[in-house]
């Protein structure tokens, strides 16, 4: 019998690998601890069918989130392996061959309060979400049925990608900025609140760029949120979108400090070619470098500071990219 045949009769069965699934568990009384399961699973095995399995099978007490099973809800979002992931679009075996290891970790996301085992408390993140306003406020004429907003073409495209958003946290979970700055919205925010700004049909563009332009400038830029995105909605490249509404007075001392660092880098390429690190942070902050100069020099490393740079060769190149010559 052909391998065609065997298989329309479910006579070729799935080869299984025996895989430990390392859990870092979290209760109210016990505090956290690691606790190991052991299954089989196959080629398709998501790790939401790992949990569901070592729930139904083995231990009723563990508590993990999921619902959709198809990367739509983001629900089931964790640290898979020690990466930010959603579970329902990663499998089982492929995490193996990866890391050459049949041992797979699951931790809660970072940044997050546990509730319990992989489940974290979400509530700061949908108050930020929420705070961008996450929906379009129409004009009076199409509330009334007056009028129409149609979208063309090219503003969909635009906008679509951050529409997509799927508010699992991945992104929060990862971003640095989060962690050191309270006033940062975060990448997902400003994922929604970008496709919001930007869309011509919305009535509230004045009130949104009062509530994104500040946050947008304090992203360090790492680009973590894109890396960890299940969606690829890049929501860096919506910060730094969202930055050209900046009008050219500035609304905040956060952006008009991000746009002097703006110029102080442009300036240094244009005379050099090169991103000269302590000219661009001496004429960004200015007066309020010197206190870190001063902890550059007593550290030893001062003479980082005092390094000349050479402008590259056919720096004329340079000045025409940036528009400085023609």
């Amino acid at each position: 019998m052909s391998s065609t045949a065997e298989l329309q009769k479910g006579v070729i069965k799935e080869e299984k690998t025996e895989i430990v699934v390392k859990v870092k568990r979290f209760s109210k009384e016990r505090g956290e601890w690691w606790q190991e399961y052991k299954l089989a699973v196959d080629r398709f095995t998501q790790i939401t069918e790992v949990l569901r399995r070592i729930r139904s099978e083995q231990d009723p007490s563990l508590s993990y989130r999921a619902a959709c099973h198809m990367a739509v809800c983001g629900s089931c979002a964790m640290k898979i392996n020690g990466a930010p992931r959603l579970a329902c679009k990663t499998l089982a075996l492929d995490l193996v061959k990866r890391y050459n290891d049949n041992v797979i970790t699951l931790e809660p996301m970072d940044r997050f309060p546990v509730v319990k085992d992989l489940i974290t408390d979400m509530t700061e993140f949908y108050d930020k979400m929420y705070s961008v306003k996450p929906r379009l406020y129409p004009s009076p004429q199409v509330l009334e049925d007056k009028a129409q907003h149609r979208l063309r073409p090219e503003d969909q495209r635009l906008l679509w990608k951050y529409a997509q958003c799927i508010w699992c946290g991945l992104c929060v979970s990862s971003c640095p900025a989060v962690r050191i700055d309270e006033k940062f919205l975060g990448p997902a925010a400003h994922a929604k609140g970008f496709r919001f700004l930007a869309d011509p049909r919305d009535t509230i563009q004045e009130e949104r760029m009062k509530i994104l332009l500040d946050s947008a400038w304090r992203c360090t830029y790492c680009y973590m949120c894109f890396e960890v995105c299940p969606r690829e909605i890049e929501p860096v490249e919506a910060i730094k979108l969202t930055r050209t509404y900046t009008p050219p007075e500035g609304m905040s001392e956060v952006s008009r400090m991000g746009e002097k660092h703006t110029d102080a880098i442009k300036e240094s390429i244009t005379k050099s070619g090169k991103l000269m690190e302590a000219y661009v942070y001496g004429k960004a902050y200015g007066a309020g470098a010197i206190r870190d100069f001063v902890y550059f020099l007593a550290s030893g490393r001062g003479k980082y500071l005092l390094v000349r740079e050479k402008p590259v060769n056919n720096i004329s190149e340079v000045k025409k990219l940036m528009g400085e010559a023609k």
